[in-house]
């Protein structure tokens, strides 16, 4: 394959070499070449059909799910244009273009970060791409084919290949300029860095990273970087110099907290603020999880709880999680997700203890008068890591769609995985009846956590929780083992 550079940086027209005779040619491009190029791996191939005249772009898709592309005709003609969007691109504005056809068999690779579109020259012309990340309506973007700054001289394309006028759909009429976009890409891979990767949210937030084609990620457990140590946590952060850190290390035993509520403290505390300031010494976002413990529960629970209500909580692990968000806010670059009942691969949680429980006994006794949502820790990774990516700094609540009590959430574990174990519903002052309660940590009877503010700002909101445990209960069927991998 030849390489040949444009005017745009990191953008390169891709000529295949094509080895044939008198019966027709073959020609490839190999995975390793596009990866040579920055192309992150293959996600999807697409096609369309148009008519001579047809306009389609300036497009984009916003980050994380910003696309990379490998374009070419395969009946017909176009001419492909794309404009470098990359701030800190020294092509910013710039664009070039190219004529692709089904005889020339060039290809245009396309970086993320760019807008891309093309004219159709003739009848019938099929445009193919490759993209190295999931198509997402929702994060769509484009900006005004006939930008006056960006200047690309339509109108001699038009006149040479005898088009009137261009076909263009209403959405593509009514784009913004390219500075009227308000859009921010970079050149410059951003870092990131993950506390907590041995826990299933952090395990999580590394796979949907990964996913997205991130790998620019140090993720680090206790062991490799204990938040309560400030001198090893300012030189760690501080050396790296991540542009996001997901801060998903915390002291979670709830019950055990109440014993020794100091031990709790340094880790949800002071860790949170030493983390905080060394995100402050380098201008890095914060991605903080807090949870609804930070509320006292005692909303009626036909209502539920939004960001603005005045945290009350009872337990000293929500005590704890309230005073690290406090501490999170310091910094302008924050972002606080309030999350319950989490459930994810990598780790202990509700389902597991269930299913487990399920193998030897004929009969549970489960909590029904606490109502939450729970919360699939790979859904809630795909929502941190496009906040990570924004700038709608605040507090949010993120969890999946729907509430339910912890024995209507036993119920329905049992039934998808067909166990024979009946659940018997209890109140929690009959589940704790002959318990020493000086060592339980105060539970909230109502956990329901408002999504509205989440779905306002413009972030998607989780599926349903019983749709999580289905995909969840298929996980664990899968018998998958993840292993936590450093970078």
């Amino acid at each position: 394959m030849n390489k040949i550079e444009t005017n745009l940086n990191d953008c390169y027209i891709l000529e295949p070499k094509r080895f044939g005779d008198d019966r027709g040619y073959f020609s490839s491009i190999t995975k390793e070449e596009l990866e040579e190029l920055g192309f992150k791996g293959f996600y999807q191939k697409s096609e369309s059909k148009s008519v001579k005249g047809t306009v389609r772009g300036l497009h984009f898709q916003k980050d994380p799910y910003c696309q990379a592309k490998v374009v070419y005709c395969t009946n017909g003609a176009v001419l492909d244009v794309v404009v470098d969007m990359r701030k800190d691109s020294s092509t910013y504005g710039k664009y070039t273009s190219v004529k692709l056809t089904q005889e020339n068999g060039k290809m245009l690779y396309v970086p993320r970060g760019f807008a891309h579109g093309f004219v159709a020259l003739t009848d019938d012309a099929v445009f193919n791409y490759f993209v190295d990340n999931k198509y997402a309506p929702r994060m769509e973007g484009g900006i005004a084919w006939d930008d006056k700054e960006v200047n690309i001289p339509w109108q001699e394309t038009f006149k040479e290949y005898n088009i009137e006028s261009p076909l263009l759909s209403a959405k593509d009429s009514n784009r913004s300029s390219l500075k009227e976009s308000g859009v921010s890409f970079y050149r410059k891979p951003r870092k990131f860095l993950v506390t907590g990767v041995t826990g299933q949210l952090g395990h999580d937030i590394v796979r949907e990273l990964n996913e997205r084609g991130e790998n620019d990620i140090l993720a680090l457990s206790s062991k490799e970087m204990d938040i309560t140590n400030r001198e090893q946590v300012m030189n760690i952060i501080t050396t790296y110099k991540p542009d996001v850190i997901f801060h998903c290390a915390a002291y979670t035993a709830v019950d055990k907290a109440e014993v020794d509520p100091s031990y709790c403290e340094n880790i949800n505390v002071n860790g949170t603020k030493n983390i905080v300031d060394a995100s402050l010494k380098i201008g890095a976002k914060v991605i903080y999880t807090s949870t609804d413990y930070v509320f006292d529960g005692e909303k009626d629970t036909n209502d539920s709880y939004i960001e603005e209500d005045i945290p009350h909580p009872l337990s000293v692990y929500g005590k704890t999680k309230y005073l690290g968000e406090e501490e999170v806010r310091r910094n302008p670059k924050h972002f606080v997700a309030r999350i319950s009942w989490v459930f994810g691969i990598n780790g202990n949680n509700f389902v597991k203890t269930m299913l487990k429980l399920a193998n030897s006994h004929d009969e549970l006794n489960v909590v029904s008068d606490q109502i939450g949502s729970p919360t699939y820790t790979i859904d809630l990774a795909k929502v941190l890591v496009e906040m990570a990516f924004s700038e709608k700094y605040g507090t949010y609540n993120v969890t999946n769609e729907g509430y339910c009590s912890w024995a209507e959430f036993a119920k329905y574990i049992m039934q998808r995985n067909n166990k024979d174990c009946h659940i018997n519903p209890v109140t929690t002052e009959e589940y704790y009846t002959g318990k020493d309660m000086s060592n339980i940590a105060y539970r909230p009877k109502n956990s329901k956590l408002n999504k509205t503010k989440l779905e306002t700002f413009g972030f998607e909101k989780l599926p349903t929780w019983q749709n999580a445990v289905d995909r969840f209960s298929k996980e664990l069927e899968s018998n998958k083992v993840y292993k936590y991998t450093k970078f």
